[in-house]
């Protein structure tokens, strides 16, 4: 090997080393130079539904004659799952990063088989950093005197009063402003 040669692959074995050095130093797959995971949005938190206080009145079970909270919570989470992962809270973990959506029953109307079925809710969703926002919804509807028949229950408008409220829910949870009210679904 000739001095040239020694000179020419000494010069190759720098350029290597530099480029080498430059590339892995400006590497943005790089896990330690990745910033930290944004928060986890995509997850919501959503305890059990609640009976609430509505005008000084404790709502409870001995009002609901059609079982409102379960199906209600499901009604929520089923129209959040395409953009969320629903989860319920862990008990005697810390809060994550995830936005906490409670709901509460403030009041509900089951009169008779044809009777109104009314149902208003109210809703505050906590996130982490953000101020918190409030939701209420009312959804009531009324079976049309055709429509009754003899399977007809005071509970029979409540399905879709419920979906109805968790359509509204989801619709709010797009762009959840402060203080947002809607009936049906208005």
């Amino acid at each position: 090997m000739t001095a040239r040669q020694s000179v020419r692959n000494a010069c190759i074995a720098m350029a290597v080393s530099l480029v080498l050095a430059a590339c892995s130093s400006h590497d943005p797959q790089s896990p330690e130079r990745m910033p930290p995971a944004p928060a986890a949005y995509n997850t919501v938190i959503l305890p059990p539904v609640v009976y609430g206080n509505y005008q000084g009145r404790q709502i409870s079970e001995s009002d609901d004659a059609c079982g409102v909270p379960d199906p209600l919570r499901q009604a929520v989470q089923d129209q959040l799952k395409a953009r969320y992962e629903v989860v319920l809270p862990v008990l005697g973990t810390g809060r994550d990063a995830a936005p906490l959506l409670k709901i509460e029953i403030m009041d509900m109307v089951t009169v008779s088989a044809g009777g109104p079925t009314i149902v208003v809710i109210h809703a505050v969703l906590e996130r982490p950093g953000l101020p918190t926002a409030q939701f209420k919804g009312l959804r009531q509807m009324h079976t049309q005197p055709s429509d009754i028949t003899a399977e007809t229950t005071e509970c029979s408008s409540m399905d879709a009063v419920i979906h109805g409220l968790g359509a509204d829910v989801a619709k709010w949870m797009l762009k959840p402003m402060d203080g947002v009210s809607l009936v049906n679904g208005e």
